[in-house]
């Protein structure tokens, strides 16, 4: 667990934005509290994967919304950049309107319910 100080500096190293999204971040909703609202809520992510052998420091930790980083995860490398690269084809199918598009969002849909259910069991 971090202290203050080093929370504080965690979130400066962003000026307060998600280091991934670049969503602005709220100090005071650091860690993951409130499922109904994650607006502003952020965790630590570690630069060098603690799999990796990184440090649970606050020199190897950028400040990360709570949706960017439980998208990430446990991904790294291409598996990330697929997640990306399917994540832009599918944006531009829905902003198309496409059949794929609107099957993607009611996929979304779909996997928002089972994870606010798997959520709700854990805490």
């Amino acid at each position: 667990m971090f202290t203050k100080n080093k929370i504080k500096e965690i979130f400066s190293k962003t000026k307060g934005h998600c280091h991934f999204c670049g969503d602005p971040l709220i100090l005071e909703r650091y860690g993951w509290k409130d499922l109904d609202d994650l607006d502003g809520a952020w965790e630590t992510d570690h630069i060098i994967q603690k799999g990796k052998g990184g440090r649970k420091e606050a020199e190897n930790c950028l400040p990360a919304c709570l949706r960017c980083n439980r998208l990430r995860w446990h991904r790294k490398g291409n598996d990330l950049r697929d997640l990306i690269l399917l994540g832009l084809i599918a944006k531009d199918e829905i902003k198309k309107g496409s059949y794929i598009g609107k099957e993607v969002l009611k996929l979304k849909d779909k996997r928002i319910e089972v994870n606010k259910k798997r959520r709700r069991n854990i805490s």
